[in-house]
């Protein structure tokens, strides 16, 4: 029992942090509405104001595990057989945002956002990731010049308590922006448990400065482009367990940093006022002084958005996803490291699909399906559950007042 544990939770830190993490690094998927339908600015004459976005939302998700941090000294769920679990996520929050004008050209936004999450699946040992979140976000925001964006402040500081307390962490995100033009963020993440020497690097704390440079340009009548960059550098904590120290060749009390390159190119096209078409690149480079972290990603995608009419749109997204390892050599199929071995690579396919319908100015239905198709050159059966399809499907009811 002690080695399967043992081999499970080598396989979980080598995918969840190593593949997860640099699978979902890419920037986020961006579709026509945020850009050609953008909310305009706010008056700097505008009185206070107070809204109040409570939600719910049920999420199935049939690989529920690649969300998660698993400590196979720490977690039910290690030694597991079947490493893909079925489970259903229930949330419910609210989203308290209030705006004051404090002065002329100057605006202060407070943002409370409580959330509750339940699992429910795997027999009841998905209950140890029952959470409780809360996130406390102040801005200030200064628009000397109507016709240039404003230059805006941010404070964030994140908790969450799960029923598992080896999971509780705070983050903190401390920032400046330009606009959209320019931007840059201090987070820094931190576990309660700063001791323990897991055996899991995604239970370990970090701090980041990321900074990101944006330009957007018109092509033609209906044609926009948009390209982004970012470059981020992350610290990492030292208490580390031996599995960890020795898969990845960090030294004991080594601190592993990482620099991390982004790169984002899309190009919109609309028509008739109501079809917004769009293709995406995006590129994400990890160099570590760690060669184990080395990895690079390529994302090729096409989308397109349909609008009904005002908050009722539908949007498809399909993308392919290259990702090769520098710093990882695969095994054969007894588990040892041929003469001429290749590095580990992974490609997968997406699709996404959202629906979006308002009611009315106070309620709206949201659904949103997921599915992921991941494949592997490793040859290891001890790896063979990088081959996996995901699929997550949810359910969002969303009030406005």
């Amino acid at each position: 029992m002690r080695k399967n544990v043992f081999s499970l939770g080598l396989c979980l830190i080598t995918f969840i942090h190593l593949g997860a993490s640099s699978l979902c690094a890419q920037f986020q998927p961006e579709f026509g509405q945020r850009l050609l339908e953008r909310k305009p600015e706010t008056p700097e004459t505008n009185p206070a104001e107070l809204t109040i976005d409570p939600h719910i939302s049920n999420t199935f998700n049939n690989h529920i595990e690649l969300g998660l941090s698993v400590d196979p000294y720490t977690s039910s769920l290690a030694g597991q057989e079947n490493p893909q679990l079925e489970g259903l996520i229930n949330r419910l929050g609210v989203n308290l945002r209030g705006e004051l004008p404090i002065a002329d050209k100057l605006r202060l936004t407070l943002q409370y956002a409580p959330q509750v999450e339940d699992y429910t699946g795997a027999e009841g040992k998905l209950n140890e990731f029952d959470a409780f979140s809360d996130a406390l976000l102040t801005e200030l925001s200064f628009r000397p010049v109507s016709s240039l964006p404003p230059l805006v402040a941010s404070h964030q500081f994140q908790r969450l308590v799960r029923t598992s307390d080896v999971y509780n962490n705070t983050q903190r995100d401390i920032g400046i922006r330009f606009g959209r033009v320019l931007e840059y963020n201090l987070r820094i993440h931190r576990f309660d448990d700063e001791r323990t020497r897991r055996e899991d690097f995604l239970l370990i704390g970090s701090t980041s400065h990321k900074a990101t440079g944006r330009l957007q340009f018109g092509l033609l009548k209906a044609m926009r482009g948009k390209v982004e960059y970012a470059i981020e550098q992350s610290g990492y904590q030292t208490n580390l367990n031996n599995l960890i120290l020795g898969v990845t060749g960090l030294e004991d009390d080594e601190r592993r940093s990482d620099w991390r390159h982004f790169g984002s190119a899309k190009l919109l096209q609309g028509a008739a006022e109501r079809f917004v078409f769009q293709e995406e690149v995006n590129l994400f480079l990890n160099r570590s002084n760690v060669d184990f972290f080395n990895f690079d990603s390529t994302e090729a995608a096409v989308s397109t958005f349909y609008r009904f009419d005002t908050g009722r749109w539908v949007r498809l997204r399909l993308s392919r996803l290259w990702v090769q390892f520098d710093g990882r050599q695969i095994r054969d199929e007894i588990g040892l490291i041929p003469e001429n071995p290749e590095n580990r690579s992974d490609t997968q396919l997406g699709v996404a699909a959202q629906v979006n319908w308002q009611f009315n100015s106070y309620l709206t239905l949201s659904a949103d399906y997921q599915f992921t198709q991941n494949r592997t050159n490793e040859l290891d059966p001890l790896l063979n559950f990088l081959n996996y399809n995901h699929s997550t499907v949810s359910l969002t009811l969303r009030g406005n007042y």
